[in-house]
């Protein structure tokens, strides 16, 4: 019979004290983890992790802030050059969020 390449032939030795300590252990692991799993930690790690992947920031705020942005700098990008323009245009974008969050 020809065995697929992802097949591993691995022998394991153990005492019958040892089998046991380390069925245990995967219960005792198992029990703990159907414990968390009705925890109230499970519920505030599930809603810290909801909460990370929801926006910060609406649309309207984001296009408000780049209105404002534009509207607060005075100053032509050639006289100051695009890198200077970009980081004043960027505070005045984190201005506005923070004045209006």
């Amino acid at each position: 019979m020809e065995k697929n390449n992802t097949e591993f032939d691995i022998e394991v030795y153990l005492t019958p004290e040892e089998l046991e300590d380390s069925l245990l252990k995967n219960y005792q692991d198992s029990l703990e983890y159907q414990e968390w799993l009705q925890s109230d930690g499970f519920v505030e790690y599930v809603n810290g992790e909801i909460d990370m992947t929801k926006s910060r920031y609406s649309e309207i705020d984001v296009t408000s802030a780049v209105r404002y942005a534009s509207q607060q700098i005075t100053i032509d990008p050639c006289e100051v050059g695009k890198e200077v323009y970009d980081m004043l245009f960027s505070e005045k974008i984190e201005e506005y969020l923070s004045l209006h969050s």
